[in-house]
């Protein structure tokens, strides 16, 4: 009998420790304020250097604020620095390192490059890393501090304008134009989020404030009067604009042309439900972390400090040569160097890993789309047919199905706009041990009809509601978690369960779900059971 590689391997894999996987969150690209170049660029490092020293667990040494190579290595932490000086180039490099202060393993690693070309504007770089073996990793990203304490002083421009870790007000008809003209230029590469006022008055629907703070360098957060949201109206048209309390995403590349859909809208009614301002605080907050990495280059707007170190240990080898320095010294400098390409190779090769499940990622997204697509243009000839025979179209309902291997399509051809599965939950779909897959269905048909219904029209609370006997529709409350749906980051907050503490996977229903505002859409992520995570 052949038995797969993977399955032979299982039991082994189970006895080794979790793998540590880097997962990087953000990237920060900008430019340093200031006519003084060489000024702005030592204030900067300055700033860099007083941040990592409440972090290093010791004093730095003298040649840290000397701003010259260093290396302090401190019980479960490490802060590094290079610096690549000569007649063309002034780059300085720093790595911090800092453990987690509530998650047991975690380590946190911020990678800051400032510096460039002799006479030019000093260019800066970020990169915050996180080293973890969880297996359910979640948070909400915030730039480290540095980023903000370069904001302040000596100040950081992207494009023409300055980055701020404020939000910033409209006060007049012109800056409204002027805040248009900045959203259609095919030059931005920052997100912008338009927190439109509400119209009764009042606050905005989201503290604007911890937004804009833990989004500094990543994204610009702009409020808009109510009274000036017609401009906006105006240019864009009613589809691509903002008003009434409602806030949205305008990323790279918008026109008025543009799809209306690819730049995330938040209704005011759902940012009034309970917790929805503090939701979409936290999905913009993922939102422009995600966009900092995919919408910048590796090695190009952004550096490594990888790259910088082996760059500065083939500099120091080569200069060393070409003045016939001691062999002992030669050899101190090689062997510095190649230690420095192996971690640079390690580094790169989590660095695939990363990218790797990004194209599975992709290629998820792909499928997903493709299988709506093929859902929704069944759904329109199935009606073109109806209309065509007898201008009605056929009220008589998919027999429910009676086997697992029939329920993805049964759903896909029953309820192809209304209620959608992840790639997640069609996996989980395929073959599951939960065996009455009519129960399952019948709660499809609920989401589908009653729930779909009470979230567009009104009609009644969702809480707690009685789907039959001993089935609830109820929010997920600490089981909330975080999943990915066609590129976009969602809170799956509600679930529908049976009663009592179930644990067999044969017995015990749970169906993961959250709503689409935007298309007005149920998402399933999983099914049909208890979902697994680092707790269970």
């Amino acid at each position: 009998m052949n038995i797969a590689l993977s399955e032979a391997l299982l039991p082994l894999s189970k006895r080794m420790p979790p793998a540590v996987r880097d997962i990087e969150i953000l990237r920060v690209s900008a430019q340093l304020e200031g006519e003084d170049y060489a000024a702005s660029a030592e204030a900067a490092r300055k700033e860099a250097l007083k941040w990592t020293q409440k972090r290093a667990g010791r004093e730095l040494p003298e040649a840290a604020w000397d701003l010259q190579d260093f290396d302090l290595p401190v019980g479960g932490r490490s802060s590094t620095a290079v610096r690549i000086e000569n007649d063309a180039l002034d780059l300085w490099a720093l790595r911090a390192e800092d453990p987690d202060k509530n998650v047991a393993g975690r380590i946190w690693s911020t990678e800051i490059v400032i510096g460039g070309e002799v006479g030019s504007r000093p260019h800066v770089s970020l990169r915050l890393i996180a080293s973890t073996t969880e297996p359910d990793f979640t948070i909400d990203p915030h730039v480290p501090g540095p980023v903000l304490q370069m904001i302040e002083a000596p100040g950081l421009i992207r494009g023409p304008r300055s980055l701020s870790s404020e939000p910033v007000t409209i006060q007049t008809e012109n800056d409204a134009e002027d805040l248009c003209d900045h959203l259609e230029d095919c030059e931005r590469r920052l997100p912008i989020f338009v927190v439109a006022m509400p119209e009764a008055g009042g606050t905005p629907h989201i503290n604007t404030a911890v937004l804009a703070k833990a989004a500094a360098g990543l994204a610009r957060t702009v409020l808009v009067p109510a009274e000036l949201t017609w401009v906006l109206t105006k240019r864009f048209g009613k589809y691509r604009s903002v008003f009434n309390g409602g806030i949205r995403a305008y990323l790279q590349g918008f026109s008025a042309a543009d799809d209306p859909f690819r730049h995330r809208l938040f209704l005011e009614a759902d940012l009034l439900k309970t917790g929805g301002g503090a939701a979409c605080v936290r999905s913009l907050r993922a939102l422009a972390a995600e966009v900092s990495i995919s919408e910048t280059r590796l090695g190009k707007d952004v550096l490594d400090f990888a790259a910088v170190r082996t760059a500065s240990r083939k500099l120091r080898k080569t200069d060393l040569s070409n003045h016939a320095a001691p062999d002992d010294e030669l050899l101190q400098t090689a062997e510095e160097l190649v230690e420095s390409l192996e971690k640079q190779i390690d580094e790169k090769d989590k660095e695939i890993d990363g990218y790797i499940a990004e194209v599975d990622a992709a290629e998820d997204r792909a499928k997903a789309a493709e299988q709506e697509n093929r859902s929704l243009l069944s759904r329109v000839r199935q009606l073109q047919t109806a209309l065509a025979a007898g201008g009605e179209t056929s009220t008589e309902e998919q027999p429910l199905p009676q086997d697992w291997s029939e329920f993805t399509d049964w759903l896909d051809q029953t309820y192809p706009d209304k209620v959608l599965l992840t790639p997640a939950a069609r996996r989980k779909a395929r073959s599951p041990e939960f065996e009455d897959v009519t129960l399952v269905a019948r709660t499809i048909a609920w989401l589908a009809t009653v729930q779909h219904d009470r979230r567009v029209n009104g009609g009644g609370s969702l809480r707690d509601v009685q789907l039959e006997n001993g089935i609830l529709n109820s929010p997920c409350g600490g089981d909330t978690y975080v999943a990915e749906w066609k590129g976009r980051r969602y809170e799956v907050d509600w679930h529908v369960k049976n009663g009592g503490n179930l644990r067999d996977p044969k017995r015990c229903l749970r169906i993961y779900y959250f709503w689409e505002a935007e298309v007005q859409q149920t998402i399933i992520d999983h099914l049909p059971s208890h979902r697994r995570t680092s707790a269970t």
